[in-house]
């Protein structure tokens, strides 16, 4: 009988100190590309199902036909992807690190089984805009139109306000972000990205999974932090279930299955779960 063992590897729980540069960065990049990929899997995949099917309806309250369109708000809604590599790439310890990652995975995979079971779509037109059009079509281009609630702008904004509140002790400072990171939040309004819901929503999944996500909680992921070659390994098979799901929409839906294996079995190099006879 197989049963899952998620700490069979004990020699490579490392302390809580910062492991050598170069292997600290090395791993830290790995997840960075990791997350990205990810995302782009599950992100692109859910959107193009949810275009083949009927129109999602739009949730807006109707004082939000009030709220103008100021496109200089497009600077900080695009910010938080630079803040998302640097919160990445700041020197921290393999615990923060890892307590960083499993809270991304838990924004990224909740907020998408949103989308797919409600969603929803914004319901305002852009208008013509002068000095930002460019950076407006680039997010247009990468920012599909249905992941609306929970917003994840707005919980990455407060994943990475409370991750730099930790680190940083300088009371100012942290007033700064806080607000910089409220912008931002903010900013999807501005912008005619997100509706109201979708941010009050996109900021609940972001506190809690702060909340409870946390480095006490030393269970399963949080006590060790996967190594460079486990994670290559994962990667090879994340990208695998990509090609899948390109094959799934464009070749034929029986790939689904080559997509849930391929993906599974990703996860489990990723987060250090193992089968043990």
């Amino acid at each position: 009988m197989r049963v899952i063992n998620s700490n069979i590897h004990h020699n490579s729980l490392e302390s809580e100190t910062l492991v050598p540069n170069k292997t600290r960065l090395k791993i830290r990049l790995l997840w960075l590309l990791y997350l990205l990929l990810l995302f782009i899997t599950l992100y692109g995949s859910v959107n193009q199902y949810i275009s083949l099917g009927t129109p999602p309806n739009s949730f807006v309250f109707e004082w939000e036909k009030h709220i103008p369109f100021i496109e200089e708000f497009i600077i900080p809604y695009i910010a938080l992807y630079p803040m998302v590599l640097l919160t990445f790439l700041l020197p921290q310890s393999n615990l923060e690190l890892r307590v960083l990652l499993l809270r991304s995975f838990v924004i990224i995979f909740f907020s998408i089984t949103m989308f797919l079971l409600f969603p929803l779509q914004f319901s305002f037109e852009k208008p013509q805009v002068e000095n930002f059009s460019w950076f407006i079509t680039v997010v247009e281009m990468v920012d599909y139109p249905y992941n609306q609630a929970p917003s994840l702008h707005v919980s990455f904004s407060v994943l990475l306000g409370v991750t730099l509140a930790k680190r940083v002790h300088s009371w100012w400072i942290n007033s700064l972000l806080t607000l910089w990171f409220v912008t931002i939040a903010l900013s999807t309004l501005f912008v005619y990205q997100h509706h109201f819901i979708d941010v009050i929503t996109g900021a609940l999944v972001g506190f809690l999974s702060c909340y409870f996500i946390d480095s006490s909680y030393k269970i399963g992921f949080l006590k060790g932090l996967t190594e460079a070659k486990d994670l290559k390994i994962a990667l090879f098979y994340l990208m695998g279930s990509l090609f899948a799901v390109v094959l799934c929409f464009h070749v034929s839906v029986w790939f689904v299955w080559v997509f849930f294996y391929f993906f599974v079995v990703s996860l489990f190099y990723a987060l250090r779960i193992r089968l043990n006879s």
